[in-house]
């Protein structure tokens, strides 16, 4: 089975060398992407690639974001022939002695996608920041709706294993170019009907410095998890193969919509002009809010279902 890691770098300078010849032997090629990094990261691995044959450079001319680089960089393994292609940060925040159990992971599950999990881990889960832990489990929640993956978690963590056919298949054009590329890989493995699992792997913290700007980041994942997921009903429930899922969801949305309007209409009516609402267009609230929950629920236990198959 031939092996490759890509490794993403932007200004890792004090850690990329770490990652480097930390990564295990039974790798068969080490694919160092470097995002335009303005220190001297690139020197460093060029001169740690001049004892070290596996290594092979994608450089950027520009900053073009993380999952820019990590879509290069998975392609670019599929073109030298890997079978499977693993992340590792330039960071040393992915502890390569799991490498291995990812890898047999897909294998002794059967799936497409295997992908580490912090929060499996009593102690790691202690060790992670405040922010990271808020911030990663709310961006988790939605992204379980959006994606149809409900039973992983820790979406953040780019730590994972990919099989050379499911690189194949992936509709990349879906896969966002910075932060957000976690979440909406996710949301493509999920339209082509992947096989995903988590695997239970410690966090690691040390000297690394974290690039990302929290409130833009989470605005941007956050309308880029909304719209992930009609694309994923779209694509998945109509496209590709339909299902009722699609025409609760549509419908549920749809008279919900009309029970706020006619709710916040009331209300107006109400407070504006002292005009008290009648039973009748009581109901034209109550019930298509009813009607639309109920359509929702139904869509969710069948979109649940479907994860299961």
């Amino acid at each position: 089975m031939n092996v490759g890691v890509v490794v993403p770098a932007y200004n890792e300078e004090n850690l990329i060398s770490k990652t480097l010849s930390t990564i295990p032997t039974f790798v068969d090629h080490i694919i160092v992407v470097n995002d335009a990094s303005t220190d001297n990261t690139l020197k460093i691995a060029q001169k740690f690639a001049k004892k070290d044959s596996r290594i092979v450079f994608i450089n950027n001319t520009k900053n073009s974001g993380l999952g820019y680089g990590l879509k290069k960089g998975l392609k670019k393994g599929v073109e030298l022939g890997c079978d499977r292609l693993a992340i590792m940060a330039g960071d040393a925040q992915m502890d390569p002695d799991y490498l291995n159990k990812l890898l047999d992971a897909i294998d002794e599950h059967q799936v497409d996608y295997v992908k580490a999990n912090r929060f499996m881990d009593y102690e790691a889960l202690q060790a992670m920041p405040k922010y990271r832990k808020f911030g990663n489990i709310l961006v988790t929640m939605l992204t379980k709706f959006a994606t149809g993956y409900y039973t992983i978690f820790d979406t953040q963590n780019g730590y994972a294993v990919y099989t050379k056919d499911v690189i194949e298949r992936l509709p990349w054009q879906l896969v966002g170019d910075r932060y957000e590329y976690e979440n909406t890989i996710l949301i493509a493995l999920s339209i082509i009907n992947a096989k995903v699992k988590d695997y239970p792997i410690p966090a690691v913290y040390g000297q690394e410095k974290s690039t990302i700007k929290l409130f833009s980041t989470v605005s941007r994942v956050l309308k880029i998890l909304f719209f992930g997921f009609w694309k994923r009903i779209y694509y998945k429930y109509v496209i590709y193969g339909f299902h009722p899922i699609a025409l609760f969801v549509l419908a549920g949305t749809i008279l919900n919509s009309i029970g706020i309007i006619a709710a916040i209409f009331l209300l107006v009516s109400k407070i504006a002009y002292s005009i008290t609402p009648s039973a009748a267009s009581v109901m034209l609230v109550a019930l298509p809010l009813i009607l639309g929950m109920q359509m929702l629920f139904t869509a969710l236990i069948l979109d649940v279902i479907e994860e299961k198959r």
